[in-house]
């Protein structure tokens, strides 16, 4: 998608200057989505799995006392 947008975003072809803004918009947006998911979600991912193991050792070791 973000290769497909380059021709729109650098403004080749009639009346392109009209839409370079909008398919500059997009290749940022769609980095930026794919850069964030790829680093956003498996850090929440890894601290939530932290945090629950961290809550199920605390109880098993409640129980057992």
């Amino acid at each position: 998608m973000i290769v497909g947008m380059l021709p729109m975003a650098v403004g080749w072809g009639e009346g392109a200057e009209q839409n370079a803004p909008l398919g500059r918009a997009v290749i940022g947006g769609l980095a930026f989505a794919t850069v964030s998911t790829l680093i956003f979600v498996p850090i929440v991912f890894a601290s939530v799995h932290r945090w629950l193991e961290q809550r199920h050792s605390i109880r098993a070791t409640l129980i057992t006392e």
